[in-house]
This record gives structure tokens, C-alpha cells and sequence, in this order.
């Protein structure tokens, strides 16, 4: 069986938006009560530890990660808006374990419309964040539990992660959206396949780099050093084969 057939057994249609299938892998919904779990003990401003209510804690934490979700649905969204606008395919958008993924069937061929395409889901993130975060500090200026409603404590953990996920992703390094802008912009020089290759060593390298700090500091950040590392290695196969393939 190959490794896609086994991607989308464990994956299950929940929706569809712009004609495109809206999938949940078997991992998302492993790791929904897990970010539920972290929100409920993380302290303000950052979490609902200070919530005497078990129950309301609990709520909220479960609310914030799914609205986390829905936020990286949005994300890939404005990716698949602009890949159907230049010309490109989307076959599907499922929600994984550390994300959301935009399965596009090819790539745009003109580098700039590429760019355009990465460059929207981190500015839709960054927007999605400036907008929470004005949001509560219009109607509760106050982050804190002692002196402000917790539903807008929610509002503001979304705003604040929303715009930290929209930079990091402009990291020019593949997996992240920052390494298909590079590429577009190697590709404009380059074959397409070195400009893939050149950005996905620049995501090793991140992913090298990370891990190394993580030792020293957070376990997170060597996993997510791993996924790092993996994606690159995985658009850079992908890549390859499509064009040993046709040539």
C-alpha cells in the first residue's frame, strides 16, 4: 500500500469549501485535547491556569485550540484562493498533527504567481492576528484574568499565536511558506529543480540548527526540527521525481 493511500484512510471529509475537500487527519484529532490540555495549565497571558472553574478552564482551552485550527484552515484557504486563481489544482486541504497541509497537483508556472500564492497564507495569519488583538484591546484592554473577561484572554492567545505562526512561516527555508517565496525567486534564474533544491538545503540547515539549540533548551523545538527537516527532504524528492518523470 503506498504512503498516500494510507494518508487518506486516516483522513475524513468534514467539509467542503471552494469545491475543495476539507479533511481531518487520524493526528489532528490526537492532538486537539493535547493543545487543549497545554492551554488549560499554561498561566495568563498565555493560558487559563488562573481559571478557578475546572469546567470554563477546560471549555476555553478546548475552544482556543479549535479556533487555532480554524485559523490554519483559513491559512490554507488563502493559498488555495490564489493557486485556483493563477491556474493551479487543489485536490484537498487536511488538517494535520503540526498543521495544515494544501495538496496542490503541480506547481504554478510562473515563478511570481508562486510567490504571491506562498506570500498569502502568512499575510492572511499576521491580518487574522492584527485584527484579535485590536479586537481585545478595544473591548477589554486588560490581559489579565483579575482584570478582564477570559473570553477575550481567548481572543487575545489566538491574535498573538496567529501572528508568530505568519512570521515563522516566512522563514525562507522549505517546508515553510518563506521557502517557496525563495524558490520563486531562484527559479527566476535558475531550473526549477535547482531553485527547489537550494531552498530546501537552506531548510536542513534551519532544521539542523534548531535541533542543536533544542537540545540545550526545548524539546519542541527539536520535533519541530524534525518536521522541518522532513518536509524539505520531501518537496525536494517530490520535485525531483515529477521532473524525472516528464523529461
Amino acid at each position: 500500500m503506498k504512503k498516500e493511500e494510507i494518508i487518506m484512510e486516516n483522513s475524513y471529509q468534514i467539509a467542503r469549501i471552494l469545491d475543495i475537500p476539507i479533511k481531518i487527519h487520524i493526528s489532528f484529532l490526537l492532538v486537539l485535547p493535547f493543545f487543549a490540555w497545554m492551554f488549560a495549565i499554561q498561566p495568563e497571558p498565555f493560558g487559563f491556569a488562573g481559571i478557578e472553574s475546572a469546567f470554563i478552564k477546560y471549555i476555553l482551552s478546548l475552544m482556543t485550540a479549535i479556533l487555532l485550527f480554524v485559523s490554519v484552515l483559513i491559512h490554507e484557504l488563502a493559498h488555495s484562493y490564489f493557486s485556483l486563481r493563477y491556474g493551479g489544482s487543489i485536490s484537498e486541504i487536511t488538517l494535520y498533527l503540526i498543521g495544515g497541509v494544501s495538496a496542490m497537483e503541480g506547481e504554478l508556472r510562473d515563478p511570481s504567481n508562486e510567490a504571491k500564492m506562498a506570500f498569502v497564507g502568512p499575510f492572511s495569519s499576521i491580518i487574522i492576528g492584527i485584527f484579535l488583538l485590536l479586537l481585545n484591546y478595544v473591548f477589554s484592554p486588560a490581559i489579565s484574568l483579575s482584570d478582564g473577561n477570559p473570553f477575550f484572554l481567548m481572543i487575545f492567545i489566538l491574535g498573538y499565536i496567529n501572528i508568530i505562526l505568519g512570521l515563522f512561516n516566512l522563514i525562507p527555508a522549505f517546508p515553510m511558506d518563506g521557502g517557496r517565496i525563495l524558490r520563486a525567486f531562484l527559479a527566476q534564474r535558475m531550473g526549477f529543480v535547482e531553485a527547489t533544491e537550494k531552498a530546501a538545503f537552506i531548510g536542513k540547515i534551519l532544521a539542523f540548527a534548531m535541533g542543536l539549540f533544542g537540545l540545550f533548551t526545548s524539546f519542541w523545538l527539536i520535533l519541530i526540527a524534525f518536521f522541518i527537516y522532513m518536509g524539505a527532504s520531501g518537496e525536494e524528492q517530490q520535485v525531483r521525481n515529477r521532473y524525472e518523470k516528464y523529461n
